[in-house]
C-alpha cells in the first residue's frame, strides 16, 4: 500500500451519507477509519514479516483519531472563518473579486480583503477629515 491512497468502505459511506443520516462532526469518533489505517501498517513491505498485534493496533488507531480529529476541527475552522472572509468580499463588491493582474474571478478573492478593508479604512478616514 506504499504510496497509493486509501479510502476506505466506511469514510466513502460517510462521505456518501446526507447530512440527516450521520452525526454532527464534531460528534463523529474517526475510529473506524483510523483502525482500518492503523491495521493497514501492517500491509506495508517494511514490516509485513510481523505479526499484527491488535491491542497495539488499537493504541495506534487511538492516536490516528486523535489526530483525525483535530484535522477535521482544523478543517470546521478554516471553512468558518473562510466563509466570514467570502461575507465581508460580497459586501466590499466587485473590488473583492479583481486579482493583481487584473482578471476578474467567479468567488471572492480572500486573500485581497484585508488589503481592501485598508483602503476602504483609510478613503473613510480621508473623507473625516
Amino acid at each position: 500500500m506504499t504510496g497509493k491512497r486509501f479510502i476506505s468502505r466506511s469514510s466513502r459511506r460517510r462521505l456518501s451519507m446526507n447530512n440527516g443520516d450521520k452525526p454532527a462532526m464534531q460528534d463523529y469518533d474517526w475510529m473506524e477509519e483510523a483502525r482500518e489505517m492503523a491495521a493497514q501498517c501492517w500491509c506495508d513491505e517494511r514490516v509485513s514479516d510481523r505479526v499484527m498485534d491488535v491491542e497495539f493496533a488499537e493504541v495506534v488507531a487511538e492516536r490516528i483519531a486523535s489526530w483525525m480529529q483535530t484535522a477535521a476541527q482544523n478543517q470546521r475552522n478554516t471553512d468558518y472563518y473562510r466563509g466570514l472572509l467570502v461575507k465581508i468580499g460580497e459586501s466590499i463588491g466587485q473590488a473583492a473579486y479583481i486579482a493583481d493582474d487584473g482578471s476578474v474571478s467567479d468567488s471572492v478573492l480572500c486573500a485581497s480583503i484585508p488589503d481592501l478593508v485598508e483602503s476602504l479604512l483609510a478613503a473613510l478616514e480621508g473623507e473625516s477629515k
